[in-house]
């Protein structure tokens, strides 16, 4: 069968039908290629775009910090648990991480232990002490009493020696069992103040020994509540520093987290831009999330290697970049107040800053001025 395509137009079949054929032969629109090659230009005009945008603007890449507080360990041990990640948010008094350090619970039952013996020997003690009170309260009273009768005694051989009927050494001996009588009672009083004193005070040398074991265990007890780590304030987690079985000796950091203080601001501007840095200067600060905030510069940049690990990429020479500090006239929004935000600050903007870049400036000025002097002497 031959088909031979002699026009456009339509044909029709034997019962009538019209038929149409070569319609999707049309002409490729325009539009179509216009869209690819703005698909296939558009990293270029891009590339030129930012080529543009760069020397028309001074910006710098800066990052957003709050105060920060470490954590560290009071006194040895070995790491049980880590409680918090990072970026946790916390509260104060919240546990952060648990250690274990059995010397000093070895130690505290111990003490414990001392503890109760030195109560049992203060116990027989004051016990001892209450059977000689009642001792020497008997032995007084029985002294009392046979002084009494020496006494009565003493007086009736008085009387019988002026009679003559007792000689002076009968009368002599007489006096002295008195006499022996009255030290037996002196002695009898003090051994019964120093058992009362013993059984109200207890033992000196046993009360100082409770004394010092006591502070002991104060001691132990302050260093056992050293092993659990807690949030002083609230804040976030930075770092945590430590994981379950390190470690640890007193003064090594376990943990970094921030503590509620107002944002401070650095920005790192490379050094060929710092012309357009004056102090108490405008700038505006760009957030991740598309917020902009007024701020101004606080004192003048200073030349600094200490940029962060994290925005060494985004810097040129990050080790020659200019240190600006930066306030903020407004607060951040809750969602960015993070540690270590990194923002973008706009310094300057305007074919003024292409003009100063290039050194044209000057130029443009001095021939202004003497435009303007031609025009006087006309």
């Amino acid at each position: 069968m031959r088909v031979q395509f002699t026009d456009r137009g339509t044909r029709r079949i034997g019962s009538g039908i019209p038929i149409q054929y070569g319609a999707a032969r049309r002409q490729t629109p325009r539009l179509r290629w216009l869209l690819v090659v703005l698909v296939v230009s558009s990293p270029l005009i891009y590339l030129a775009w930012m080529i543009l945008r760069g020397g028309l603007m001074v910006d710098a890449s800066g990052v957003l910090s709050y105060e920060t507080t470490r954590a560290g360990a009071m006194v040895s041990g070995v790491v049980r648990e880590v409680l918090v990640e990072e970026n946790d948010n916390v509260t104060a008094g919240q546990p952060l991480i648990r250690m274990e350090n059995p010397e000093i619970r070895g130690r505290i039952r111990h003490l414990r232990q001392e503890l109760e013996r030195i109560r049992a020997d203060k116990a027989r003690a004051r016990d001892q002490s209450g059977r000689s009170l009642e001792m020497a309260r008997a032995e007084i009273t029985a002294l009392e009493n046979l002084l009494a009768d020496q006494t009565d005694w003493l007086q009736q051989v008085r009387a019988l020696s002026g009679a003559g009927a007792i000689t002076g050494r009968e009368q002599y001996e007489v006096a002295a069992r008195l006499q022996e009588t009255r030290r037996r009672l002196m002695e009898s009083r003090e051994r019964a103040m120093e058992a009362e004193r013993a059984l109200q005070q207890g033992d000196e040398s046993l009360r100082e020994r409770e004394r010092q074991l006591r502070l002991s265990l104060d001691i132990a007890r302050t260093n056992q509540a050293f092993l659990d780590i807690r949030a002083d304030v609230d804040g976030d987690i930075v770092e945590v520093e430590v994981r379950p079985g390190d470690t640890v000796g007193p003064g090594t950091t376990l943990l970094t987290m921030t503590r509620p203080s107002v944002p401070e601001l650095t920005a790192y501007l490379r050094p060929a831009d710092g012309a357009f840095v004056q102090a108490g200067g405008p700038v505006e600060v760009r957030l991740p999330d598309g917020t902009r905030l007024p701020g101004e510069v606080i004192g003048r940049p200073r030349l600094t290697g200490r940029v962060p690990a994290t925005m060494r990429q985004l810097i040129q020479d990050a080790e020659a970049a200019l240190m600006v500090r930066i306030g903020l006239n407004e607060a951040v929004p809750e969602a960015m107040a993070v540690h270590g935000l990194p923002v973008s600050v706009e310094f300057a903007s305007g074919l003024d800053v292409a003009l100063k870049r290039l050194d044209l400036m000057p130029a443009m000025e001095d021939a202004v001025t003497a435009f303007a002097q031609s025009r006087e002497t006309q």
